[in-house]
């Protein structure tokens, strides 16, 4: 299955509707067609302390909540790349990830 890969429905209850959809619906500053959520957990699938490149590529996964039965379930997942920082904390180099884009 190819990524991005979508689930359109509740897995228990195989409704369409989730809390954040809902929520944005008719808000004007989000464009119709942009993919909303309410949670987004970014998974690093390269090990971001051997990495030479200014990014790291991961896997984007969207959380939401059914607005029919209440269940919590990945909505998305997406394979994209974040910005490696490195921060100074005591006198140490830390790598770590900024927010994806």
């Amino acid at each position: 299955m190819p990524f991005p890969i979508e689930f359109d429905k509740c897995p228990d209850c195989h409704s369409k509707d989730t809390v954040c959809r809902l929520a944005c619906a008719d808000d004007p500053s989000i464009p119709k067609g942009v993919f909303v959520s309410l949670e987004k957990l970014f998974t690093p699938i390269q090990d971001i302390n051997k990495i030479t490149t200014p990014t790291v590529k991961g896997i984007l996964t969207h959380f939401d909540i059914c607005a029919k039965c209440g269940t919590r379930y990945c909505t998305k997942a997406e394979i994209t790349s974040a910005p490696v920082t490195i921060q100074h904390r005591s006198g140490s180099l830390i790598k770590g990830l900024s927010a994806p884009r």
